[in-house]
């Protein structure tokens, strides 16, 4: 009995250990440049819109929200995608829907949306 208490300490020790090293190591890639991010939140834009006109507060509607929130754009270095990013909305989202994905959708667009404004 206690050699098997012990076999099985030693390897959830074991697989501990190897957790551990695996979730510690350095991932190569490094981090996205200003383009690469702009043109993943345009396409979470262009997501968000396909998935709102099949169900406007479904699943995958507030995964491409979270994927568009979750993505940050410089709209001084990407003004095109900033662009179109807007008219996607525009011409897809705004005004079309309700519930949650919409209310929260139009409140990550006001910054984006005044930001043009004001230029």
């Amino acid at each position: 009995m206690k050699n098997s208490i012990t076999v099985v300490l030693i390897a959830f020790c074991t697989v501990g250990l190897l957790a551990a090293a695996g979730c510690t190591s350095k991932k190569g890639g490094g981090a996205a440049t200003p383009a690469q991010q702009a043109s993943v939140k345009l396409n979470a834009i262009k997501r968000l819109a396909d998935e709102m006109a099949k169900e406007p507060d479904g699943p995958e509607a507030r995964g491409a929200l979270e994927d568009f929130r979750n993505t940050p754009i410089d709209l001084d270095k990407n003004p095109q995608e900033a662009d179109e990013i807007r008219e996607v909305y525009r011409q897809r989202i705004q005004g079309k829907y309700k519930g949650m994905v919409a209310s929260e959708i139009q409140a990550e667009m006001g910054p984006l949306l005044a930001a043009k404004k004001g230029k």
